[in-house]
């Protein structure tokens, strides 16, 4: 499947190839001899995803021409926000452009959303943003270092802001998630409408081909018969025809219950994608909510027991609705396969 495969890009040779997702080892083929830009994807070299166009480019540090205020694959260079992963060897690259539907991203206070692109590992802290003097942009992450100046990242309170309270931190996190979980409703409801397009486009191919047999068999019932056509050699044909046309009928019927399954599967995805919809509308408010509790002060009283037990049963209901979301999936990937 396409989702199994991720755009690899080669500074070296400047080509772009496709490789599986789950492998660890990236060879580029290009040039007289191939050569290995990682042994161990994604934990090993330095790499740069850009979240526009999904690619992962083999970072060179000694190309000092390369920058990333520009994509090198798809030029996208508006508002460049980088997130550097404490867990693997990626750098999130994400530029403005409100036409894209993309699968990963970089929030405005440095977050990567929904997770790490490459190991889909969420910061182990709060990550921490300083000017990168060698990409010349913002850069988040929680390390200590930057991995391309290696300067220590500031704290944000040395800057005068405040830190992001952990409660708020966890409930971006459940609304990031159930973002994504409604971003994959809505592909299998695109997913689900491709499949009903091509039901009907079968279906009308088949009505087609029974009104030619039909028209075929009435030119030929209707037409004399001459002395050098045998009667049993029109009556096979006739007999032939018949069939066709049953076995039309029939493939015609099997394509209007392919396309009424289909229909189903479109409106249980729509379900879904609402239900989603609704469990980020209730993160976003619970996100709110402790917000204003955190803004109170420190020295007010801390989250009553009452809001811990409301954001379990959130919590706890969210995940109910993502399991009944993988079994609308294995169900409609076991109907697309029978």
């Amino acid at each position: 499947m396409l989702a199994d495969l991720i755009k690899i890009h080669c500074l070296t040779h400047g080509a772009t190839f496709p490789m599986s997702r789950t492998s660890r080892t990236v060879v580029c083929k290009e040039g007289a001899e191939e050569h290995t830009l990682s042994s161990n994807f994604p934990n090993q070299g330095q790499w740069v995803y850009c979240c526009n166009c999904q690619t992962f480019i083999a970072w060179d540090p000694a190309r000092k021409e390369v920058s990333v205020n520009e994509c090198l694959f798809c030029l996208s260079s508006l508002n460049p926000r980088a997130y550097s992963c404490d867990r693997c060897a990626v750098t999130m690259v994400d530029y403005d452009d409100q036409t894209l539907r993309k699968q990963h991203a970089v929030l405005s206070w440095g977050a990567p959303q929904p997770a790490c692109a490459g190991c889909h590992h969420f910061p182990g802290a709060t990550p921490k943003t300083h000017f990168c003097g060698v990409l010349k942009c913002n850069l988040s992450s929680a390390l200590q270092d930057c991995p391309f100046c290696h300067l220590s990242i500031p704290q944000p309170s040395q800057n005068g802001a405040r830190p992001v309270p952990a409660p708020v931190a966890e409930s971006d996190a459940q609304l990031a998630e159930a973002k994504a979980r409604a971003h994959e409703a809505e592909e299998r409801i695109r997913l689900a409408e491709a499949t009903a397009r091509k039901e009907i486009e079968l279906r009308v191919r088949a009505e087609r081909r029974v009104e030619e047999i039909e028209r075929k068999i009435t030119g030929d019932l209707v037409m004399p018969q001459t002395a050098t056509i045998e009667p049993d050699w029109a009556r096979r044909e006739a007999e032939i025809a018949r069939a066709n046309a049953e076995v039309e009928v029939r493939a015609r019927q099997q394509a209007e219950a392919r396309a009424r399954e289909a229909e189903q599967l479109r409106k249980q995805a729509e379900l879904a994608a609402r239900r989603e919809a609704e469990m980020r509308q209730m993160a976003e408010q619970k996100a709110r909510e402790l917000a204003e509790i955190y803004s109170l002060g420190q020295s007010g009283p801390s989250i009553p027991r009452k809001d811990k037990i409301t954001i379990a049963l959130y919590a706890s209901l969210a995940g109910v609705l993502f399991i009944l979301l993988l079994l609308l999936i294995v169900t409609m990937i076991r109907m697309s396969g029978n």
